[in-house]
């Protein structure tokens, strides 16, 4: 019996509903429709304090630059069982100025801030980072990994949660990078 064109017209339809049962007999443990809602923090460099520029003496011209900062690759890792505990993972990188002495050690101060709803934040750390350039090397880095725990799993249902990391700056770190 031939197909009317009718029929034709509903074909997609009918397959994607027969693939929709097929994949559902995959795997018969799990509602298809089931949403797993994760309580994990969102994680963030903050904007415009992820990364400055450190001079040595009082001008700001590119002869003066002892190095340029960033912070990279931020990864995390999470668990939420009873608590919401979370790893996080970045790198603290440098580039060599040119005013930068030949064996010089740098420091750097970041933190780490836990902010609830967006707005209020409930605990901040303050750690530093030392980055040793040795002759001729243009670039230093370290890895960093820091670990920040939640300690109550219906608080972290309750409430939005960020973890942000950002370089401590002072008054003029700061103005230099936001006109930058």
């Amino acid at each position: 019996m031939p197909l009317s064109h009718r029929t034709l017209k509903f074909a997609p339809m009918l397959l994607g509903l027969a693939g929709l049962v097929a994949l559902g007999g995959c795997n018969s443990n799990k509602n298809p429709l089931e949403v797993n809602v994760q309580r994990c923090p969102a994680v963030a460099v903050v904007g415009g304090i992820g990364s400055f520029t450190r001079f040595i003496g009082e001008e700001k011209n590119a002869s003066d630059v002892a190095y340029e900062a960033t912070l990279s690759n931020l990864t995390l890792d999470c668990d939420q069982r009873r608590i919401v505990d979370s790893k996080i993972n970045f790198t603290v990188t440098a580039l060599r100025g040119p005013a930068l002495p030949e064996d010089a050690v740098v420091a750097m101060s970041w933190f780490v801030a836990v902010v609830r709803d967006n707005s209020e934040i409930i605990a901040k750390e303050i750690y530093e980072t030392r980055l040793t350039f040795e002759p001729d090397q243009q670039r230093a880095l370290a890895q960093e990994s820091i670990r920040q725990t939640l300690p109550d799993i219906e608080l972290a249902r309750r409430y939005d949660y960020e973890i942000l990391i950002g370089f401590q700056l002072e008054g003029d770190d700061i103005t230099y990078n936001l006109l930058r």
